[in-house]
């Protein structure tokens, strides 16, 4: 059974809010107030608006290309709709992951009702679209990673904490992509893995290990295989969404570009930039909301390492994430609030199962300021979705009970 319990909107304001009085105290106290005027006395007004206008271009730009190769693939699997409205439905989604620590997967499902429900297309055929463009999306990460790292390594004047923090990344992003292209070409991936996870699971949580959760995971699991058969046998379909989330990622990087061109910075080197994309968005994307301060101290300490002054440092991080997190999470916002759902965070698990049976909610999953009422249902079939919304409503609940 899953939780009704939901992080609210204010709730994550408060860890937002918390986060930056701990980076201000961590500005005023570690870097010095006099060192942060002299740079900001320091900066060209002209030059900085030309590139910071270019950074928030190249938000703006990226989040399109992450639309299109979604886009793409749903419309592979005859599901269309207009690029005007996955560009919009992605900002939607893009709230929920930017506040919600549970990996984009929230995000995900939040776009995954609202095709939905825009098209009334069999919710398995739409799943299988989310299925296809996190292994796209991974492929993508992965190689960038491998090939930053091969850079990293011919580097010598790469501080041991970075490197050991860029390997770690590395290895983690390349277990986590053999695993999802496992689930994806053979299909007795799915019982191998959930398997394996029980024994785990039974070591660690021991009264979770139970055969019915055992084969709840098969079943979610086996989703990726049956999710992926159109572009096992059409393989060349998966051309146009990587080449946009090739574009995705490189216009990403290029926002770090733009913010140390607007403060007049010496280009650092192009594994610089590199490392430090990558340890951010995968940090971002992990723990969301709870990202405002720590990852920008993160920031400002890596920019140090780096051999860039403390108040430079300090003011590099704070635009930074004005243009990645901020900006986005305003756009968001905005695009939640012109859609009428005022607290749209995540989509739950029992409006997901619903998806499944074709009986559709009112209106799109929303995490209430208030709490939402559970009505016990009779046990709807398994969802394809339910091993990352099991991880993703643990969260939640975790995140309710503090």
């Amino acid at each position: 059974m899953y939780s009704s319990k939901y992080l609210s909107f204010k709730k994550s304001l408060i860890f937002m809010v918390a986060g930056l009085a701990v980076f201000i105290f961590y500005l005023y106290f570690f870097i010095g107030s006099s060192q942060i005027i002299l740079v900001l006395s320091n900066i060209n007004p002209a030059r900085y608006a030309i590139y910071y206008t270019l950074a928030i271009l190249a938000v703006l730009a990226s989040v399109f290309c992450w639309s299109a190769a979604w886009n793409n693939i749903l419309k592979q699997l005859s599901i269309n709709i207009s690029y005007r409205k996955a560009y919009f439905y992605y900002w939607v989604g893009n709230f929920a992951d930017l506040v919600v620590p549970c990996a984009t997967v929230c995000g995900e499902l939040t776009r995954l009702y609202l095709v939905q429900k825009e098209t009334s297309e069999n919710y398995g055929a739409i799943a299988a679209s989310s299925v296809t463009n996190r292994i796209v999306a991974y492929s993508v990460v992965t190689t960038g990673l491998v090939a930053g790292s091969v850079l990293v390594l011919l580097k010598t004047d790469v501080p041991t904490v970075i490197l050991n923090l860029f390997i770690v990344l590395v290895l983690g992003a390349a277990a986590y992509l053999a695993v999802l292209l496992f689930l994806a070409f053979y299909k007795g991936a799915a019982k191998i893995i959930a398997k394996l996870y029980f024994k785990v699971n039974a070591k660690i949580r021991p009264s979770k290990a139970t055969e019915e959760e055992l084969e709840k995971t098969e079943q979610a699991l086996a989703s990726f295989y049956q999710g992926f058969k159109v572009f096992r046998e059409k393989p060349r379909a998966l051309i146009k969404p990587f080449i946009f989330h090739i574009a995705a990622y490189v216009l990403g990087l290029s926002v770090y570009i733009f913010v140390f061109l607007a403060l007049g910075i010496p280009a650092p080197s192009p594994v610089f930039y590199i490392v430090v994309y990558f340890v951010a968005t995968a940090f971002q994307d992990a723990i969301a909301s709870f990202s405002v301060g720590s990852l920008d101290i993160l920031l400002a300490s890596i920019f140090i390492v780096y051999g860039i002054n403390a108040g430079t440092s300090g003011i590099a991080a704070v635009i930074v994430r004005s243009a990645s997190f901020w900006f986005p999470l305003l756009v968001s916002f905005i695009c939640v609030q012109a859609m009428g759902a005022r607290n749209l965070v995540a989509v739950k698990a029992e409006d997901t199962q619903s998806l499944q049976e074709r009986k559709l909610p009112d209106k799109p999953v929303i995490l209430a300021e208030q709490q939402i009422g559970h009505v016990p249902q009779p046990p709807p079939e398994p969802s394809p979705l339910n091993a990352d919304l099991q991880q993703c409503t643990a969260r939640e609940e975790n995140l309710s009970a503090d």
